[in-house]
């Protein structure tokens, strides 16, 4: 992989040589993720940025290089809306031109997959998503509705005649996976920016802090749209340093730039 120098200062910690009573510096690695821009609720295909999702793209990358702090590796995922995300960003970044790395344990769960596995139970439970027909993929408060129902099914692993559908289990141990070959495949004290989804960046959070399965899809709920969240190794694991932050994007100044959908 070909990554262009920049100038960072390497974030550190101090801690304790026990052998030699000690103190010593040891690196740590940032993972900042970024949640894609907005992608396209409600058309024929939402895997692709809008219009806005493109712009928040753009404000993302003008924002990390307002501050200084580009990465030393860029990573997505296998999804469009993901690699335009990261494509945006960069092009903000004059002269840095770390490749992008493609890594499908970044990418979202199957979310047509959840629909064709729990919905028609879903659809029995509850009269007025039954009644929504296709309204219910074009509205959004119904649409989330019946999300969050599909959603504890999926947790649950409840069966379903769906076929091949990725587990909840199984989601959450790729994305672990991918985290852990991010601790172990870069310099100690490498600067990652990652360009993914809510439902792994969940995971991510939900690891470092310990939380249950149904505690960790409620970030999920509330992640925004080029949301910055960051992360610094441990012996072993992650800490969360800062989640969901928009400022960039609040301060622009302009209604609407803030979405989560």
């Amino acid at each position: 992989m070909v990554v262009a120098e920049t100038s960072r200062s390497s974030e550190r910690s101090l801690d304790i040589d026990r052998a030699k009573g000690a103190p010593y510096i040891a690196a740590m690695t940032t993972l900042v993720l970024i949640r894609h821009g907005q992608a396209s609720f409600g058309s024929d295909n939402y895997d692709q940025l809008s219009d806005l999702g493109h712009r928040q793209s753009r404000i993302t990358g003008e924002h990390l290089a307002g501050l200084g702090r580009l990465p030393d590796v860029m990573i997505s995922g296998e999804l469009e809306r993901q690699k335009d995300t990261a494509i945006g960003a960069q092009g903000q970044w004059d002269g840095h031109d770390a490749d992008l790395e493609i890594a499908d344990a970044f990418n979202e769960y199957d979310a047509d997959g959840l629909f064709k596995a729990y919905l028609p139970a879903a659809l029995r439970e509850d009269a007025e998503l039954a009644e929504a027909g296709q309204r219910l993929f074009q509205d959004r408060r119904l649409f989330q509705r019946a999300f969050s129902r599909i959603v504890r099914a999926w947790l649950s692993e409840e069966p379903h005649d769906a076929g091949d559908v990725e587990g909840w289990s199984a989601f959450r141990g790729r994305v672990q996976d991918g985290l852990e070959r991010l601790r172990s495949n870069y310099d100690r004290d490498a600067r990652i920016a990652l360009f993914t989804s809510g439902g792994p960046i969940a995971v991510a959070v939900g690891e470092a802090l310990g939380l249950s399965p149904s505690a960790t899809i409620e970030l999920n709920w509330v992640l925004f749209n080029a949301s910055i969240t960051e992360l610094r190794s441990t012996k072993t694991g992650w800490r969360l340093m800062g989640f969901n932050n928009v400022t960039h994007l609040e301060l622009v100044g302009e209604p609407g730039l803030v979405t989560s959908r």
